[in-house]
């Protein structure tokens, strides 16, 4: 599927905050920034995670939620694109930045990519507990734009979820704290 906007920029000129979207973020620790630029109901499950794992880092997170019910993927901007000013600037000023996005699959497994390879084999070992597949090309984050990969040291982690592992997380709180602390673990033990 195309995207409709281009850039971040181009979406807030035609779609209206507080009624389409919202943007949240809670500032914590800066050198960790956690990110769900399509939390809502466009990658439903994206927001609850990245909430969730920033919150026991200590870290920094940053939201782009879809407020929208009717056709949530219009406001999709991929992660190269997406220019939206204060995201931007908050990894621009981290060492570490984890985004979280939604692969559309009828597997309950994680995608794993991005540039930060210490990180990303930190986190497969970590979640070694769930079902980790092999990172289609499409997904693999790797690109120098991607706005995970923008922080100081330009690299970055792409956790690409799909949704039956999303839905089995938000239906099972254990289940969804072991798998948050996995990933909180594997970031402790590089950073």
């Amino acid at each position: 599927m195309r995207d409709v906007y281009q850039s971040f920029q181009e979406l807030s000129q035609c779609e209206r905050a507080g009624i389409d979207y919202e943007i949240k973020c809670v500032i914590r620790r800066r050198e960790i920034v956690v990110l769900a630029i399509h939390g809502g109901t466009m990658e439903i499950g994206t927001e609850e995670v990245a909430e969730k794992i920033a919150e026991k880092l200590n870290a920094t997170v940053y939201v782009f939620k879809t407020l929208k019910t009717e056709n949530p993927f219009e406001l999709h901007v991929t992660s190269a694109n997406y220019d939206e000013e204060m995201a931007r600037h908050l990894v621009k000023k981290s060492a570490v930045t984890i985004s979280l996005h939604g692969a559309y699959s009828d597997v309950c497994t994680t995608y794993i990519g991005g540039r930060d390879e210490k990180l990303e084999k930190a986190v497969r070992h970590a979640l070694s507990g769930f079902q980790i597949s092999e990172t289609p090309v499409h997904l693999k984050g790797v690109s120098p734009r991607n706005i995970a990969n923008d922080n100081q040291r330009h690299k970055g982690l792409q956790l690409e979820i799909t949704t039956p592992q999303y839905e089995q997380l938000l239906q099972d709180e254990q289940l969804f704290n072991e798998y948050v602390n996995a990933v909180v673990s594997a970031v402790n033990s590089v950073t």
